[in-house]
């Protein structure tokens, strides 16, 4: 079982561990980079055509499920229709 000591000498070197992990980022000086070359992505053009996919799969999913929805609408209407016949 951990002491209250354990506990507060293990936050202490986790702390000690972070500070000095940070430093080297800190001590990095920010240089501008100058004159790169400019990439031209046709980002539009992707988005257009993944979110037409998208919406085609929608379409095609809900057209799947309203088939079916009908299918099994006229199932329950035959079986309506049998064991009205029957009683």
């Amino acid at each position: 079982m951990k002491t209250a000591w354990n506990v507060i000498r293990g936050a202490a070197l986790a702390v000690v561990v972070l500070v000095a992990s940070s430093g080297a980022a800190l001590a990095q000086e920010f240089e501008k980079i100058e004159n790169i070359p400019k990439q031209d992505i046709p980002a539009g053009r992707f988005v257009g055509i993944a979110y037409g996919i998208i919406w085609l799969a929608v379409l095609t999913y809900v057209l799947f499920v309203a088939g079916g929805l009908k299918r099994v609408n006229q199932e329950i209407a035959d079986l309506k229709r049998r064991l009205g016949s029957r009683g």
